[in-house]
């Protein structure tokens, strides 16, 4: 710490130690009865400190070292941004290392959370409870006007009957869901399950592979990536049934699971680990072979009717998305190597 001018004019001072200090030279003013010490505080500085002072000395009102106080004052505010900004990002990693769900993966046990909740207030427990099936059925009160508002087809009428409660959908058209405004429906048949068995599976799986992608990836990219592959394995599987299905009118808009969402966690967690590993992500290889074959098997009939076209196309989009700054990459080579090409010729 090295003394730098005395002034008897503290207005001076301030400002001189204001210039040094927005020029990266630390220093201060200190009062001695009528006068004004200006200190630097680095001897590394010292010399840049003098120099400074032999021009302040020749015209102390000139234009750029009256803007050093504005200068100095941006500087301060960035800093505290700054500092801020590091204090949150310690709060956060704190927080994802607490161990604590509502702060490590709060999205996946939401999920979760509306799936059984749905599954509780949608399901004829009577009809289950009479049953002879050693699955009880879930999601099975045709008129439910909360289940009904899930499906990703609206049903043109829910009618009881001498045989049994039965919801009638019309002809599926994604042109006639976009124009009723009910976007919602292009996401909610996540939420829907149609066995004990079936949402036990698709939590399980939930459970056991989201944990790990919000732990890594952030809730927001997380809840990002299930709303892009429930849209996606919601759309694939209505369009098959649109287009390739030949079958009475209350069979098409009836599916739902998170199963599609499942597979396309298994896919990007499959490319994370293949494509960019140091994030931490990927899927142990028996657990995708057994995904896959668990796919095969659906898609030969082995365990009914099942929502095939959502389970593959779940699984193709989280592969794509998993893979897609690997993809990128390669693109902007490709592109570079013929642009150099081009030159060459």
């Amino acid at each position: 710490m090295r003394e730098l001018h005395t002034f008897t004019d503290e207005r001076h001072a301030n400002l001189l130690a204001n210039v040094l200090q927005s020029r990266s030279m630390p220093a201060e003013v200190a009062q001695e009865e009528t006068s004004w010490v200006v200190w630097v505080l680095s001897d590394e500085h010292r010399d840049r400190a003098r120099d400074v002072l032999a021009e302040f000395q020749k015209n102390p009102n000139a234009p750029e070292f009256k803007a050093a106080t504005h200068t100095l004052k941006q500087q301060q505010l960035d800093a505290r941004a700054e500092q801020k900004k590091t204090r949150k990002l310690q709060v956060r990693i704190q927080d994802r290392w607490s161990g604590v769900w509502w702060k490590c993966y709060p999205a996946t046990m939401v999920l979760i959370g509306i799936s059984v909740l749905v599954v509780l207030l949608c399901t004829d427990w009577q009809r289950t409870g009479r049953g002879q099936s050693m699955i009880p059925p879930t999601c099975n009160n045709e008129l439910s006007a909360f289940r009904n508002a899930l499906f990703i087809q609206p049903p043109m009428l829910a009618v009881a009957t001498p045989f049994g409660d039965i919801a009638l959908f019309d002809t599926p058209s994604l042109t006639a869901i976009v124009q009723s405004g009910e976007i919602w429906r292009f996401i909610t048949p996540i939420f829907l399950h149609f066995s004990v068995l079936h949402i036990l599976f698709n939590m399980m799986w939930l459970r056991n592979l989201g944990r790990g992608i919000e732990f890594a990836r952030g809730t927001r990219r997380f809840v990002l990536l299930i709303l892009v592959l429930a849209v996606v394995s919601n759309v694939g599987q209505y369009w098959w049934v649109m287009t390739f299905y030949e079958c009475p009118p209350n069979v098409p808009a009836k599916f739902g699971g998170m199963s599609g969402v499942v597979f396309g966690l298994i896919g990007y967690l499959w490319m994370k680990g293949r494509t960019q590993p140091q994030q931490g992500l990927g899927i142990a290889n028996d657990q995708l072979v057994m995904a896959v074959l668990w796919m095969l098997l659906c898609i030969g009939g082995a365990f009914g009717p099942i929502a095939n076209a959502a389970h593959v196309t779940g699984f193709v989009a989280g592969i794509l998305i998993g893979a897609r700054h690997s993809l990128w990459t390669r693109v902007r080579q490709m592109t570079k190597l013929d642009s150099f090409s081009g030159t060459d010729q």
